[in-house]
């Protein structure tokens, strides 16, 4: 038997009893339906979060002020989201887990000092460049290589692909644990936006608790290539000078990467 969604909501809320229901749905049944609701209502508020992170982002760059977000979402979604906000539902980023947004060029920034270096048989100087901006406190900081981070930290990548074609951007943590951040579902390299302006990723990015540094490597050449293989590539995951040192990366690739101490 179905469960009325007014029924789950109300039980979220604490407005409803869930025991009241246990005979006549079953407590499993309701549990499960708590936890898929609570996993809806963490990914939409991530979506809304991350849409708002992006708006002052491009208004950073652009050197305007950030406007208003607006709902784009049908009435019934949008009732949702208010609803959500009044269970007082915690929005949080995970690592593993980045949400979709629609981005737009901006102008860039001044240049962000990362360490650079070329990878074997690599091609001539490619120009191309990592940011990184972190969410705080309502504004939007322009982090340097090197900069200090920390658990809960909600950060933005955006880049220049300067005269490559192809890129992969991923980061490796203290840990040892690898996660993409471009392209979204695939380690083989995909096409570049070009121009002078910074591209901002369609996903942020929050820190977990793992110690140490957070080391993002974007990946860059003319043809294309994959890293299907970069868990077994990366002989140590935890030192941060072999990283920078991009000998596990393909031949005829060029790499930048951009650390955040912890």
């Amino acid at each position: 038997m179905a469960i009325p969604s007014r029924i789950i909501e109300g039980i979220y809320a604490k407005e409803l009893k869930a025991e009241d229901y246990y005979s006549i749905y079953g407590k499993d049944s309701i549990d499960h339906a708590l936890e898929e609701l609570d996993i809806s209502n963490i990914q939409i508020l991530n979506q809304y979060k991350s849409a708002d992170m992006k708006a002052a982002i491009e208004a950073k760059l652009s050197g305007k002020l950030p406007e208003k977000s607006q709902n784009k979402n049908s009435g019934k979604t949008t009732a949702r989201i208010f609803r959500i906000a009044s269970f007082a539902a915690a929005a949080v980023f995970v690592a593993a887990i980045a949400l979709p947004v629609t981005l737009s060029s901006t102008k860039s920034l001044t240049p962000q000092t990362t360490e650079r270096l070329k990878g074997p048989a690599a091609l001539s100087d490619a120009d191309s460049t990592i940011s990184l901006y972190r969410h705080n406190n309502g504004e939007i900081q322009n982090l340097i290589d090197g900069s200090f981070a920390k658990q809960g930290d909600v950060i933005q990548i955006t880049y220049t692909a300067g005269r490559n074609d192809y890129g992969i951007i991923f980061s490796v943590d203290g840990n040892g644990n690898i996660t993409r951040h471009f392209p979204n579902n695939t380690w083989t390299a995909d096409i570049l936006k070009h121009g002078k302006d910074e591209i901002p990723l369609d996903f942020s990015y929050e820190l977990d608790n793992a110690p140490d540094f957070e080391c993002f490597i974007m990946v860059t050449s003319k043809k294309q290539f994959d890293l299907e293989d970069i868990s077994k590539r990366i002989k140590n995951t935890k030192d941060i000078n072999y990283l920078k040192q991009f000998e596990y990366l393909p031949k005829k690739t060029e790499a930048i990467s951009f650390v955040l101490e912890k």
